[in-house]
Formats: C-alpha cells, sequence, structure tokens
C-alpha cells in the first residue's frame, strides 16, 4: 500500500532583486504556470523591510518564464512579489510544488 505525492523539488541557485521576482533553479524544473510552490531552507534573507513577509516557507503562485526559471506571486492577490527592498540572496534553499491532489493506493 502506498499513500502521497509524488515529490517535486528543486534546488534553488539564484532570486532576483526585482519589482517580479523571479526565482532560477539549479536544473530544469516541472513546474506549470499557476502552480503553487513553496520556498524553503533559504539562506541570505535575514532581513526584510517591515511588514514585508520573508520569502522562507511562503506559499506562491508561479508564472514559468524558463525551463530553470519562474517567477513568484502573491498565492491570493496573485500580484507580482516585489523584492526590491530586501537584502540579495545568499545561497541554498529549494522550491517545492504544492501539491492539489494527493493519491491513494490500496
Amino acid at each position: 500500500m502506498a499513500t502521497g505525492q509524488e515529490e517535486h523539488r528543486f534546488d534553488i541557485s539564484a532570486i532576483s532583486l526585482d519589482s517580479e521576482c523571479e526565482v532560477t533553479t539549479s536544473t530544469n524544473h516541472d513546474f506549470s504556470t499557476n502552480d503553487f510552490v513553496r520556498l524553503m531552507n533559504l539562506n541570505g534573507w535575514i532581513s526584510h523591510p517591515m511588514p514585508v513577509e520573508p520569502l522562507n516557507g511562503m506559499k506562491y503562485r508561479i508564472v514559468v518564464t524558463d525551463t530553470d526559471k519562474f517567477k513568484i506571486q502573491d498565492s491570493i492577490t496573485f500580484e507580482p512579489v516585489d523584492t526590491t527592498g530586501y537584502t540579495a540572496y545568499v545561497s541554498g534553499g529549494n522550491v517545492s510544488l504544492v501539491e492539489k491532489t494527493f493519491i491513494y493506493e490500496e
């Protein structure tokens, strides 16, 4: 018996400081536009302007811009995430698909 979901996790290699934040993965991802993802284990995003939420641990809707890049949007309003006031990305972290469906097999 197996339960759960297929893992869709990719290492992050860059995050832009831009009015429309773009995330680059170290390998080609298999995400699609309008997927929801979560950014985890980021280093270098410790300080940020208040009341802006940090990127680490947050869920975002994405717009795929290339096989290894996507822009992030607020998960509720779908507005682009503006990271111009953030400190620069240093290293590390990964991005995981937030699954919409779960598979249960008996």
